[in-house]
């Protein structure tokens, strides 16, 4: 295993076990997938984009811009791991 995929593996499993404890508490019975629109699936509002954002910023030490506030970026759990390798390489 390379280190970015180390590197990935750990960001994976942080943002699902974020998401986890912070999003899936009013939706119990709901197994989210690493490619699930957590929009369109209700896990996640406004408010939650939000938190998630602060929390990818504060944990990564990255800054994301309010441009970068988007699905395409943060509308699933792909999305967010990809977000967080292109910032980190920059």
């Amino acid at each position: 295993m390379t280190t970015g995929t180390t590197e990935n593996t750990e960001v994976r499993t942080a943002i699902r076990n974020y998401i986890a404890d912070n999003l899936l508490y009013m939706h119990p019975d709901l197994e989210v997938q690493d490619s699930d629109d957590l929009l369109s699936l209700g896990v996640i509002d406004s408010l939650g984009f939000v938190e998630l954002v602060e929390d990818v910023q504060s944990r990564y030490g990255i800054e994301v811009q309010d441009l970068e506030i988007t699905e395409d970026n943060f509308g699933s759990v792909d999305a967010i791991v990809a977000f967080i390798g292109r910032k980190r390489a920059a």
